[in-house]
């Protein structure tokens, strides 16, 4: 059976690789692909730039994923409300609607709780986790990675 960590490993020496393909692409310089000339009267060639768009874009997204769990964890707060009605950790991290957030959720579904990416989000009243509006933000236990 696949140990976890040896998979992670795997998918870390993966993210080289993809890091090389999307500098060689000019990803990083344009956010697509429109760094690269394709004949635009090759009808082969506008194929394979159109599926190679597709595919840097997940690419970029696994890339992504993966440097964001490399970084190590450089604190974990509970979250408290502050005058400006946001939620804050204990170093003064700001959290408000579409900031990205690590928190420790539970739900019906696991027997412990568990660290969950998601989004902070706002109803018109307060702040929420997506997919976990019932969760009470105030006291929650978070993590902020380093570089985040």
């Amino acid at each position: 059976m696949a140990n976890l960590r040896q998979i992670f490993a795997e998918a870390v020496q993966f993210n080289q690789g993809i890091t090389r393909f999307l500098k060689a692409s000019t990803y990083f310089e344009y956010s697509d692909l429109s760094g690269l000339d394709p004949d635009t009267r090759d009808s082969e060639q506008l194929l394979l730039w159109d599926e190679l768009r597709f595919i840097t874009e997940k690419l970029a997204d696994v890339q992504e994923r993966i440097t964001y769990l490399t970084r190590p964890v450089a604190e974990v707060s509970r979250l408290r409300k502050d005058t400006t009605e946001k939620y804050r950790t204990a170093k003064g991290r700001c959290y408000d609607c579409r900031s990205g957030i690590e928190a420790l959720v539970t739900d019906e579904y696991r027997d412990v709780p568990y660290w969950s990416q998601t989004i902070v989000e706002h109803d018109g009243r307060d702040y929420y986790l997506a997919g976990f509006k019932e969760l009470p933000l105030d006291g929650l236990t978070v993590r902020v990675r380093a570089g985040s």
